[in-house]
């Protein structure tokens, strides 16, 4: 009778013990699903910042003084002459920010002079450039100010510049988790350009919101993650279920869709993008489960994140406000989602926040920041206008 006594003992705890585990995962599973770990969305500490430079740009030099439509006004050789001035001096003063830099942090220095070299682009050496100021704002770093803009060259700077030496300047990289993170969205590179293509969007916006979702996951949600999802296949899967590789809820992905057909929203792309997510079943919601939980083949959750992202710069566009070159504005708005996307003249920069290595980034200063580092640019080409 006491063995007999025990064993039910035993076999009640037994029972109790994997009904609480079973609830555990139940309540971590659905908390996730419905973004109930999610931190509350805030506007970024450097929102202003960001509206100065796009305004700087905006009512001064943007796009880069070799372009055609620069040029193409000129009119007569003393304008020629002030223009070539001009440029010599931008790039002069670009150069010397890029060596300056690179006394402190010289990996994003050579990354910047590469891309800079690739099309003498003023308008992004302008944006890596800030993106690295505010970096080392935030860290509490200052480096050289002023130089002899007179006797610099590429190949001069290029000289001062040793990439072998010291961290890059940007926390998350210096990491395992961007390592794996990166390797993925690499061997993902063809998928991505598909979906970009479908879409008629930068495929460099796909993968900046690609990267900080990932970030998000394994960073704010790291011990979570690791607890309780990944030593569970299953578990881990159903993850992905409401939020894929690109953090896509269900009821969102219904919304792409219906604005994808609807020519009166204010989201709708045109008829050459009615059919872009069609279903070829009669059971959509199953068709639609299996095509952002397919662990194999990425691509929808890259055509859904795409068109996500092209719609809501759709409607920014057609109600006069050009967001296109701002991925921290695209970034906050994939973010938080399109009941709070309200074109504006002065869009404030923000989304949930993500803490890594003890600082603390919002979702669209984040996408920002991937967008501007070069990171994957070999992968995915870097665009300013």
């Amino acid at each position: 009778m006491a063995a007999r006594r025990i064993l039910h003992i035993v076999w009640t705890i037994f029972l109790y013990g994997f009904a609480a585990t079973g609830l555990i995962f139940v309540v971590v599973f659905f908390a996730i699903k419905f973004h109930f770990t999610d931190e509350k969305g805030v506007v970024d500490s450097h929102t202003t910042d960001f509206q100065e430079l796009a305004n700087g740009l905006t009512n001064g030099n943007k796009g880069t003084l070799w372009a055609p439509e620069s040029i193409g006004t000129i009119k007569t050789i003393d304008e020629l002459i002030i223009n070539l001035q001009n440029i010599k001096k931008e790039k002069s003063k670009i150069l010397c920010d890029i060596q300056n830099l690179g006394t402190v942090y010289p990996k994003n220095a050579v990354t910047i002079l590469r891309e800079y070299k690739l099309g003498y682009n003023d308008v992004l050496a302008q944006k890596m450039l800030f993106a690295a100021g505010l970096e080392l704002q935030d860290a509490g770093k200052k480096i050289p100010i002023g130089c002899d803009e007179t006797t610099l060259s590429e190949d001069s700077v290029a000289a001062t510049l040793d990439a072998t030496k010291g961290d890059n300047l940007y926390p998350w990289i210096n990491n395992e988790e961007w390592t794996t993170i990166s390797a993925a969205i690499t061997n993902d590179t063809p998928t991505i350009n598909q979906a970009a293509q479908v879409a008629d969007i930068d495929p460099r916006l796909i993968t900046a919101n690609l990267t900080v979702e990932q970030l998000r996951l394994f960073h704010s949600q790291r011990e979570l993650f690791e607890k309780f999802f990944q030593p569970l296949t299953i578990l881990g899967n159903a993850t992905k279920t409401s939020l894929g590789v690109m953090g896509i809820k269900e009821a969102t992905a219904k919304q792409i869709e219906s604005h994808l057909k609807d020519t009166s929203s204010p989201y709708y792309l045109g008829p050459e993008h009615e059919h872009d997510l069609d279903f070829e079943t009669s059971d959509p919601n199953t068709e639609r489960y299996n095509r952002l939980t397919n662990e194999d083949d990425h691509y929808y959750s890259y055509l859904y994140g795409g068109l996500y992202l092209k719609q809501m710069m759709t409607q920014w566009e057609k109600a006069g406000f050009d967001i296109s070159d701002r991925p921290e504005i695209v970034g906050t708005l994939f973010n938080v989602g399109f009941a709070q996307s309200n074109p504006n003249a002065n869009p404030k920069v923000g989304g949930s926040s993500i803490t890594i290595e003890d600082k603390k980034y919002s979702f669209g200063s984040l996408a920002f920041e991937f967008y501007y580092s070069g990171e994957l640019s070999s992968e995915f080409s870097l665009q300013a206008k």
